[in-house]
């Protein structure tokens, strides 16, 4: 069985694709929340603790081997208003969205090339479009997507893809609105699977398709609006 880390699998989006990939591959949860999924390698770590983070990899390398796909999915979000963002918080999301992928990426590419593997970042629809008050979020996943097509170069045995969801409504508590959905072109709010269906076909990629982010957005970012 192929091994697979995900960083961020123990809730939203990571959790769904670890829950639809650990029956094909051995999944390995790097998170800073306990895990809750069953047949899950959990290891817990800060990812914006760069010791830490390295520690943890060290650990992670000396049970496993082999290593077939990368999936930097962890990132923490915060929207305040531009005058009242406090650097310390820029610095926390940058180190967790963008400098933990780059670690990791790093640290594991010797593995990844080995196994002719995968890296998949989940970016955003942020990266090319935003609101007001999340300027360290959007900046991160600009940085992720650049990140991407940069390590994809760097590492031509390893495919290396990025994934930009729009609206995915992970809360089960919450039920979008008819205007919520009537929003999207595709008539409804996106769920984790539509991102799981991306992250599945990429496994399959035999090589060709490498350097590339694709958009999981229902059509959002290609509607025009007018008000």
């Amino acid at each position: 069985m192929k091994n697979i880390l995900i960083t961020g699998a123990s809730s939203g989006i990571g959790k769904q694709i670890a829950k639809k990939l650990r029956k094909k591959y051995k999944v390995i949860n790097l998170d800073i929340q306990e895990n809750t999924l069953e047949g899950i390698e959990f290891y817990k770590c800060d990812l914006s603790n760069k010791q830490q983070l390295l520690k943890t990899i060290k650990k992670i390398k000396k049970k496993f081997s082999s290593l077939y796909a990368l999936i930097n999915n962890a990132a923490i979000f915060s929207s305040k208003p531009l005058k009242e963002q406090e650097l310390e918080q820029w610095e926390k999301i940058i180190s967790v969205n963008l400098t933990a992928p780059y670690i990791l990426s790093k640290e594991f590419s010797l593995l990844l090339e080995e196994s002719f593997g995968h890296i998949i970042n989940i970016s955003s629809t942020r990266a090319f479009m935003s609101e007001k008050a999340t300027e360290a979020y959007s900046a991160s996943k600009g940085g992720i997507t650049s990140l991407t097509h940069a390590l994809a170069i760097s590492l031509p045995n390893v495919k290396v893809n990025s994934i930009s969801p729009g609206w995915i409504n992970t809360d089960k508590n919450y039920i979008p609105t008819v205007e919520d959905n009537l929003q999207h072109p595709c008539k409804r709010v996106g769920t984790s699977n539509d991102i799981v269906d991306m992250v599945k076909f990429l496994l399959k990629n035999r090589g060709f398709i490498t350097a590339s982010n694709f958009v999981i957005d229902g059509g959002m970012t290609k509607k025009m609006i007018y008000v």
